[in-house]
């Protein structure tokens, strides 16, 4: 169903998003000190800070917990289950998704939102899209999740498979998502945030089921 007006939505959308990422923040605080005393252990930072494509093409710094060595992203920014780069409580922090809790903070700023196109780095998308493409791919705030990372809840383990990821990820993984992005955006309402965001956290709960 198309949302015809969705100005009133979509300001319940982020109103909504703020409000609950400030409570989350709250009740993963314990979380975020464990976690940050064991980086900090391993004489890594706690959050790594990267610039990201947003809302209608727009960068902004995105919030995560550290999972590589310093320099690690100069090897790619395409990371699969085969890659050796995150460190051993790194693997575990991705494998949890307990490393996007940071992103709440983004949510927090307006720079993101619960559900939405996923921020990539402009690098990235450049392969794929020109400058126009880019801003129509975020015509929405960028999401901890939405349709086209749902779609792709295993893409790691996807790209583990094939012989160039990269090539992979640019040929057929970032065409599929334009088209997801694009028809979620233009049939967005509220009960489709709630059906992706629930799908997310079974898709985390329950990862094998693909």
């Amino acid at each position: 169903m198309v949302q015809r007006n969705p100005e009133f939505s979509l300001l319940i959308k982020y109103t909504a998003d703020k409000i609950l990422s400030v409570i989350l923040l709250l009740l993963t605080a314990p979380i975020f000190i464990w976690v940050a005393i064991r980086l900090k252990i391993l004489g890594e930072d706690v959050f790594y800070r990267q610039r990201r494509v947003g809302y209608l093409g727009k960068d902004f710094l995105c919030y995560k917990f550290t999972t590589m060595p310093k320099g690690s992203e100069k090897d790619g920014y395409i990371t699969t289950t085969a890659d050796d780069r995150p460190f051993k409580f790194g693997k575990f922090l991705r494998k949890t998704k307990i490393n996007e809790i940071p992103q709440l903070i983004n949510v927090v700023l307006g720079d993101m939102s619960f559900v939405g196109p996923r921020p990539l780095i402009r690098e990235q998308m450049l392969e794929s899209f020109n400058e126009e493409e880019i801003i129509e791919y975020y015509a929405m705030r960028p999401g901890i999740t939405g349709a086209g990372s749902l779609y792709f809840h295993h893409e790691d383990e996807l790209l583990a498979r094939v012989e160039n990821p990269q090539q992979y990820y640019r040929d057929v993984i970032m065409p599929h998502k334009f088209i997801f992005e694009k028809q979620y955006a233009a049939n967005w309402n509220l009960f489709q945030d709630m059906k992706i965001f629930f799908l997310t956290i079974i898709s985390v709960i329950r990862p094998g089921r693909n």
